[in-house]
């Protein structure tokens, strides 16, 4: 009988910054998770409480990858897979967070999918009012703000 760790074992030797995160127990199976689609590098599961619509959904790397920013192959691979999955439903958001400031409550790269719905009321802060009933910019107008240019560009 082969007695060496599993690769989804191995992935998760090295906890999160508190030292037991609980997306690395979700994907080691020491934490319940409902499963929505497992892939070999990452894992859909529904959040917990079932979300802030229905068919929300959290896609998440096996690997422990504190943020997006810490590991760009593990965040591209992980959207990827969020992609996917927003190509099955029709309109939504797909969110990320980087930091508590930015409301990151996890410290675990994880990308939101969230299904969305006339009516549904979420109204995400850079909007002015629930989906579907506010102003839009005209085509081809451009934000008042925008991210400053990186240095190396």
């Amino acid at each position: 009988m082969d007695q060496r760790p599993k690769a989804r074992d191995m992935a998760h030797r090295t906890p999160g910054p508190d030292g037991d995160c609980p997306f690395c127990r979700i994907v080691r199976g020491a934490a319940p998770a409902h499963v929505i689609r497992e892939w070999e590098g990452a894992l859909a599961i529904s959040p917990r409480g079932g979300g802030v619509t229905p068919g929300h959904v959290l896609v998440l790397p096996k690997t422990h990858v504190p943020d997006v920013a810490a590991d760009p192959a593990v965040s591209a691979m992980t959207m990827r897979h969020a992609a996917e999955l927003a190509g099955e439903v029709d309109d939504c958001n797909v969110i990320t967070s980087r930091g508590a400031v930015a409301t990151q409550t996890v410290p675990h790269l994880h990308v939101h999918v969230v299904p969305r719905r006339h009516g549904d009321g979420i109204v995400l802060p850079w909007t002015t009012s629930a989906v579907g009933d506010g102003p839009r910019r005209p085509a081809g107008a451009r934000p008042a703000w925008q991210a400053p240019r990186p240095a190396w560009r």
